[in-house]
């Protein structure tokens, strides 16, 4: 049942896209009309043509119309072309700004059920496949127009003729249209194949080191394959497909034809059709035959776009987060709190089960206990970064949901373990989330604080080098520095500490701490430590084990009073 579920096919997510995305309908409509244009021009030809091989060469009106109608042509197909483009790049660009700006809008709890590397496609191949899918759209529009001319024309010279090409032409058209539903779900497993393989080399070739450490090349060449055999699966599927409805396509020329020169043929018999006319209609079967061939093509590509485009578009129906709630954060200083907060993620196992804690204002509180507790958990829930399943977490007497969450953030300063930089400069970094320009005064100190001067003395470009992707050009212990001058930059109101010296050697640890001591100082600071040594003088200490709390209070308290406490301590001291 869930499967038939993924593959259900709604126009309401692609429709919801389409029009939050404020394409420009205005040249879509100028493009259309020029395109109708074009063809109500090009469709004089075949008359004209005919005229002139039935002996009317010499006629200077004709001689003018197939000069005007070809030269008409040639001018419109140009700027066709090149609007045409413009269009689509435009269009792509407003998608993919539109598709970006809802995923890094939602929250959390979505993000974590799609993988990171998966949703690159989302913005770049899906955002070009629905472009595609709008321009077809039109194209169906056009062909319809071009169809409803020409079977008029023929009406015009025959009737009888027209009814005849209707009659034939109906059953192929409808045998030709009907595969695009399964094509539909083909592309739509070819996309989150292509989704998967692309997550499946990103994070390969981000361990290519590890790979050749282990010399693993032969097994990764395994697991290559069969991460590549989904998408082959359903391109197969889908060329199966293909060869279903596109003979019948090409029959339809057969048909045509035979109607026209076998129909056509004992009417001329009869004296019914002229020779010209008969003509003329033998052209006209000729543009009748590519429009409804291209006509169904469209109508095919549409489905397989909407296919592909199926995750894209259901992203857009996302709930995003809500910035804007009920109470500034300007309100007087108070205790941090959770209350009875009860969290898992994913609806997987409890990581937090039914959990209290307070975190006195302008005090230093730690986080202690082995991993998997839940430490790092408790400061994703006090940055907003995910809500409580039961509970909820108070700001004094203020409920954290009724406070502006834009607000709440921009008033923490969270530093975690594993910090990735982004791609850019040592100074794009070190800046990156401060709102107003940062002097190079204040830069300064900050780098000093963090023990970033000195490395950047040493860099080709100081500020300016580039640091490589996520700051791969970096040791563990450089990012985490560069991480901590961020910091020191925003100033924050409330610290989010998570085993912040944690890749520093002795001499910088040592300086950073006490940087991070006169930071601390008069701040409401929360401690996340696996290491029990480095927040022995915490204001208060929080021991969780298993997603419980455990034990509360100073060092010596819970030292003296919590014997889990003390043989974990203990512990931490022979390590």
């Amino acid at each position: 049942m869930e499967n038939k579920q993924k593959i259900k096919q709604s126009w309401k997510p692609f429709r919801h896209l389409i029009k939050t995305s404020k394409l420009p309908w205005g040249l879509y409509i100028l493009n259309f009309v020029l395109s109708l244009v074009y063809t109500t021009v090009y469709s004089m030809m075949p008359q004209v043509k005919s005229s002139i091989l039935a002996g009317e060469i010499f006629s200077p009106a004709l001689v003018a119309t197939y000069v005007i109608v070809t030269l008409a042509s040639a001018l419109l197909n140009f700027p066709l072309g090149i609007l045409s483009k413009y269009v689509d790049y435009t269009s792509q660009r407003r998608l993919r700004r539109n598709v970006w700006k809802k995923m890094i809008h939602l929250p959390m709890s979505s993000l974590d059920t799609m993988e990171p590397t998966s949703l690159v496609s989302r913005v770049t191949t899906d955002t070009s496949q629905i472009t595609t899918a709008v321009s077809y759209i039109f194209s169906i529009l056009q062909f319809t127009y071009t169809l409803v001319m020409i079977f008029a024309i023929i009406a015009a010279i025959n009737v009888k003729i027209t009814v005849m090409l209707i009659v034939f032409l109906i059953p192929f058209i409808i045998l030709a249209i009907l595969p695009s539903h399964f094509m539909h779900n083909a592309q739509y497993a070819i996309s989150n194949a292509l989704s998967q393989y692309t997550n499946f080399l990103s994070e390969r070739l981000g361990s290519i080191e590890q790979i050749k450490v282990f010399s693993a090349e032969e097994k990764e060449d395994i697991a290559n394959d069969a991460a590549s055999k989904a998408r082959f699966k359903a391109q197969r599927k889908q060329l199966l497909l293909s060869l279903i409805s596109q003979p019948l396509g090409f029959s339809m020329e057969a048909v045509v034809q035979g109607v026209v020169l076998i129909y056509g043929g004992a009417l001329l018999s009869q004296g019914i059709l002229t020779a010209e006319q008969a003509l003329t209609i033998f052209m006209y079967a000729d543009i009748l035959y590519v429009c409804f061939y291209q006509f169904i093509l469209c109508w095919q590509y549409f489905k397989i776009a909407q296919g592909a485009t199926k995750t894209a578009s259901e992203i857009s129906l996302m709930e995003p987060e809500t910035m804007e709630r009920e109470i500034s954060f300007a309100v007087p200083d108070a205790d941090l709190a959770l209350e009875n907060v009860t969290f898992a993620y994913g609806g997987g196992q409890k990581v937090l089960d039914n959990v209290s804690m307070t975190f006195p204002c302008g005090k230093v509180t730690a986080i202690v206990g082995p991993s998997g507790s839940g430490k790092t958990t408790v400061l994703k829930l006090l940055e907003r970064l995910y809500q409580p399943d039961e509970g909820e977490i108070r700001f004094g007497d203020i409920s954290a949901e009724k406070i502006h969450l834009n607000e709440w953030r921009n008033s923490f300063g969270m530093v975690p373990q594993n910090n990735p930089l982004l791609f850019g400069t040592v100074r794009d970094n070190i800046t990156y989330g401060v709102p107003e320009k940062v002097s190079e005064d204040v830069l300064q100190k900050a780098m000093s604080a963090a023990d970033v001067d000195e490395l950047v003395e040493k860099m080709p470009d100081g500020l300016d080098t580039d640091i490589g992707d996520v700051g791969s050009r970096l040791s563990g212990g450089e990012r985490q520095r560069i991480a901590l001058a961020r910091m020191m930059i925003r100033d924050p109101e409330y610290l989010l500490l998570d085993e912040t010296t944690s890749s520093l050697d002795a001499k910088n640890e040592s300086q950073i701490v006490n940087a991070l001591g006169q930071l601390m100082q008069g701040r409401t600071t929360i401690v996340v430590a696996h290491n029990t040594r480095t927040v022995e003088n915490a204001d208060k200490i929080i021991f969780l084990e298993n997603g419980k709390v455990t034990g509360e209070g100073t060092h010596s308290e819970l030292y003296e009073s919590n014997a889990t406490y003390h043989r974990y301590f203990d512990q931490q001291q022979v390590v």
